[in-house]
């Protein structure tokens, strides 16, 4: 009796330390899966470039956890807009601050 107690004493200390284990490579998959504010800032200004319509425009991205600022000189409401939508789409964007201003 005291020999089946001990077995399934350590058949649940393995099983509670592989659980934490997984656990353990879950976070640690998590964090580095998690873009820095730079690297997030470096693909939503790819995103942007990507568009023709708003690759001439040169805007200026930041971030700071996870929201992204955009920066520049647009010559219509709807160039504003598309780089809002575009930003949007970009894995890790948690929300976009639109600083764009018409060109004078």
């Amino acid at each position: 009796m005291k020999r089946v107690a001990s077995q399934t004493l350590l058949l649940a200390a393995l099983a509670l330390s592989g659980a934490f284990a997984a656990h353990a490579a879950y976070a640690e998959d998590a964090a580095v899966a998690a873009p820095t504010d730079e690297q997030l800032a470096v693909s939503v200004k790819q995103a942007l470039d990507a568009e023709p319509d708003l690759k001439p425009l040169d805007l200026k991205v930041s971030g700071k956890k996870g929201e992204i600022t955009i920066e520049g000189a647009m010559s219509d409401d709807q160039q504003m807009f598309k780089a809002g939508q575009v930003a949007e789409k970009v894995p890790g964007v948690k929300f976009v601050i639109n600083k764009m201003e018409q060109k004078s």
